[in-house]
């Protein structure tokens, strides 16, 4: 059984799609083939990588164009027995193979429309435009696509239920145990954690705001690792006053970010309260709890459910830098209190939140499809 995974936008090796859900089907017996932009292999964990055209010369339409085009091709040529695509861009692509017989999986990883809205909320036009033409498009794919796979309960309700499951982006526990077995470095810094992308609505103003706050006397440093959303956004966050006390390490292979997560004693996760966040459960979050790290997340009526349940961290305004500062410095005045919140998260993860529980599902909802 022949399964193609394309991803025009995610790195060859992400996380979710490669690490967890590519390697988990090749493990199963499947054999597995994954579309992607400068694969590292030819062959990789059982999983055969293909490279698709990703030309930055020329104008933006043109490559978004060039690139489904590269993948279609591409993926037709393999002649799989199931395609799973990962971004919303491929929906076309999606729609086309369908239309030539074959079963294709939607992999719906955010709530796109929405995600419209707030990526572009200063310029209200395209916001809705882009709004429009995701709906318009998701919902040609719900009426033909042959199954969807969602990351959450909330985005999951807003395709057909028949054909749908929930398969979450937790964490591989057996990874993150290295971060936990890492005994902390002896330094005259206290560091906290951020990985992942880094944009306005992610919080990254407030993040380095709260470092500027953040008493001298605690030698308290932020470990940033991702990439920016642009150049100006860099520009700006760099001339902030607590930049100073920020140590910029840019995106990082899975390995690093083990050691880094092992590194470090506090997890931050204080995205803005947009629509597509308020019922998001973002992978850090767990990854920051199965490294036995304490968490300083927003105060969102879901994570709030999670986090007070376990014990596992503190709640905050993430508009407040005041508010996450006032919780930075309660970690680190209270190392105790910190390790006891990060034992309770790790347990959390080991017993329910953890990508060996959420492999089960992917497998099930595969034979589903096959049985179709």
């Amino acid at each position: 059984m022949r399964i193609v995974h394309m991803s025009t936008i995610h790195r060859a090796l992400d996380v979710r799609i490669f690490y967890k859900e590519c390697v988990t089907l090749s493990q199963a017996g499947y054999e597995v083939h994954l579309l992607v932009a400068n694969p590292p292999e030819t062959q990789l964990d059982g999983v055969y990588f293909h490279p698709i055209d990703k030309v930055k010369e020329l104008p933006r339409l043109v490559r978004i164009w060039r690139r489904l085009a590269s993948t279609y091709q591409k993926a037709q040529s393999l002649q799989g027995n199931i395609y799973h695509f990962h971004d919303p861009e491929l929906i076309p692509v999606g729609i086309l193979l369908k239309f030539l017989g074959n079963k294709v999986i939607y992999d719906v990883h955010e709530d796109t429309p929405w995600e419209a809205l707030s990526l572009h909320k200063n310029n209200p036009i395209i916001a809705w435009l882009k709004f429009l033409i995701w709906t318009v498009m998701e919902g040609i794919a719900k009426l033909t696509l042959d199954g969807f796979i969602c990351v959450t309960p909330h985005i999951a309700a807003k395709f057909p239920s028949a054909k749908t499951t929930v398969v979450a982006n937790l964490p591989l526990t057996v990874e993150l145990q290295t971060a936990v077995n890492q005994t902390k470095a002896d330094t005259s810094e206290n560091y906290i954690i951020y990985a992942g992308g880094i944009t306005e609505i992610r919080g990254i103003k407030e993040m380095v705001g709260a470092m500027e706050l953040l008493p001298t006397s605690l030698r308290g440093k932020l470990l940033l690792l991702g990439e920016f959303s642009s150049v100006n956004l860099q520009t700006q966050i760099e001339q902030m006053a607590g930049w100073e006390k920020v140590e910029f390490l840019g995106w990082q292979p899975r390995e690093k970010l083990v050691q880094y997560l092992g590194k470090a004693q506090v997890g931050l996760v204080v995205f803005h309260p947009q629509t597509d966040h308020l019922a998001a459960l973002p992978n850090k979050l767990f990854e920051y709890m199965a490294a036995g790290l304490p968490i300083i997340a927003s105060n969102f009526p879901l994570w709030q459910e999670i986090i007070q349940k376990i014990g596992c961290g503190l709640l905050v305004n993430p508009l407040e830098p005041q508010e996450i500062a006032q919780a930075m410095a309660y970690f680190l005045e209270n190392p105790d209190m910190a390790l006891a919140m990060g034992e309770k998260g790790q347990v959390a993860v080991k017993t329910k939140y953890n990508w060996e529980i959420e492999s089960q599902k992917l497998l099930q909802f595969y034979q589903q499809i096959i049985n179709q």
